[in-house]
Formats: C-alpha cells, sequence, structure tokens
C-alpha cells in the first residue's frame, strides 16, 4: 500500500505540474489576445481617421466669391441686430423720461383739479386775490420787501 499511496502522489504532483505550465500558457495566451486586440483597435481607429479624412477631402470647397458672400450676408444680419438692439435700448430710455414727465403731469393736473374745486370757496378767493394783486381791506397797510442787498451791507 505505501508503495501505491507514492505512485499516486506523484502522479498528482505530476498533474499538477501539467495543469501548472498549462495556466501560464492560458495567461498567456490572454496576453497576447489583448495585445492583437488593442492592435485591432488602433487600426480600425487610424482606418476611420483616413476614411474622415477622405470624405472631407472630397467635399466640394466653397469659392472665395461664396465665401465672401457669404460672410457679407453674416455681417449685414449682425449690424441688423446690433441696429434693433441700440434702438431699443433707447427707446426704453426715452419711455422712462416720457412715464416720468406723465408721471408729473398726472400730479399737476390732480392739484389743478384741486385748485379748480377751491374756486367757489371765498376765502380761497381773497387769499389769490392778496397773494396775487396785493389787493388790501379798508385800513390796511402793504409793505414790499425788496430782496436784493446792497453792495454796501456785504
Amino acid at each position: 500500500m505505501a508503495g501505491r499511496k507514492k505512485e499516486r502522489k506523484s502522479e498528482q504532483t505530476e498533474k499538477r505540474r501539467r495543469t501548472g505550465s498549462q495556466i501560464i500558457e492560458i495567461e498567456e495566451a490572454q496576453k497576447r489576445r489583448q495585445e492583437k486586440r488593442a492592435e485591432l483597435k488602433k487600426k480600425e481607429k487610424a482606418q476611420r481617421r483616413r476614411a474622415i479624412a477622405q470624405e472631407k477631402a472630397s467635399r466640394p470647397k466653397m469659392s472665395g466669391g461664396k465665401k465672401f458672400l457669404v460672410c457679407g450676408i453674416v455681417l449685414i444680419a449682425v449690424l441688423g441686430f446690433v441696429f434693433n438692439g441700440y434702438r431699443i435700448v433707447n427707446l426704453n430710455l426715452d419711455k422712462a423720461v416720457y412715464e416720468k414727465k406723465y408721471e408729473e403731469r398726472l400730479a399737476e393736473k390732480t392739484r389743478l383739479e384741486n385748485e379748480l374745486g377751491l374756486v367757489d370757496d371765498p376765502e380761497y378767493v381773497e387769499q389769490q386775490a392778496r397773494d396775487r394783486f396785493h389787493m388790501l381791506r379798508d385800513g390796511e397797510t402793504l409793505f414790499i420787501f425788496s430782496e436784493k442787498k446792497s453792495v454796501e451791507a456785504q
């Protein structure tokens, strides 16, 4: 029995050696395949680049006159947009000015309407006669002071 055990062990070690060498060969084969795949990918990319370059080269190119015409049209469109933008900004500024004037006029209108309502009031009429026309009642004296200062006082 001891002899059989030794034979089995030697067979098992021999199998292990064979299996180990096969594993190494499989790993080497996998590395080779990966390298081949990488090379194929590089070749495919190069072919795609060449195909794209050939396609671009085969496209009809624009002549100088057509390029000039397209540039002119683009320039006119850009200038149109810029001009219209400038006009819009100016109109918005004018709108703000006119809205301010409108508010001022609206306030003045309200003030004048209120004053018109006071025209029938006798006290208001008397005050206006005194202030605007310097009218006096009997027995009153009017004093007018000059706001000009003399040169000597300075």
